[in-house]
């Protein structure tokens, strides 16, 4: 089901149903505008931190899903867009941390769908980078990735530029170490 259509169900029968919150209606601050809004600005975003944790295409999806529906169940103000950005970045490591926590119960795999092919240097890198540790594969992502600076992700992540940087230079090193010396990373 398109995650427009299925966001719309949901607030209507929040709606219907007199969820509320604050001594507010449910649909007060999010319409359908501006959940797609929302959704058509960050998804790229949220896909790509997703993928990085669970790399699996399906549970990617169901991870964007369900953040973009923790969106519209805390009707979170926000006080600008980088810091919708940066909630939305929060909420998805976070799903996908339980998503993992999950499938390790089960004993399942989480890296099914992930294609891998020795010849490809791209492939090489991502398979990589999904392996380093949270605090080093997110400041990665955004500054590559999204381009942000060491000031706007610190900011983002609770942490000084400098620890930023410091945490992207061992990432280059981890990446280099293990990739080897021959290749030019990041």
């Amino acid at each position: 089901m398109d995650i427009y259509l299925h966001c719309g169900v949901l607030c209507m029968k929040m709606y219907i149903f007199g969820k509320k919150k604050k001594g507010r209606g449910f649909m007060s601050d999010y319409s359908s505008e501006n959940i797609r809004e929302i959704y058509e600005r960050h998804f790229v975003t949220v896909y790509r931190v997703c993928f990085m944790y669970l790399r699996n295409v399906h549970d990617t999806e169901d991870a964007v899903h369900n953040t973009f529906m923790k969106l519209i169940e805390k009707q979170k103000c926000f006080e600008s867009t980088e810091h919708e950005k940066a909630w939305l970045i929060r909420v998805s490591q976070n799903v996908c941390k339980n998503m993992l926590r999950a499938n390790s119960r089960r004993c399942e795999s989480p890296t099914g769908d992930i294609a891998v092919n020795d010849s490809s240097a791209v492939s090489d890198v991502m398979i990589e980078l999904s392996a380093l540790p949270d605090e080093l594969k997110i400041p990665v992502y955004l500054f590559y990735c999204d381009g942000y600076n060491s000031k706007e992700i610190g900011s983002m992540l609770h942490i000084s530029a400098s620890a930023v940087r410091s945490r992207l230079q061992k990432a280059r090193e981890r990446l280099k170490e293990h990739l080897g010396s021959e290749r030019s990373i990041v």
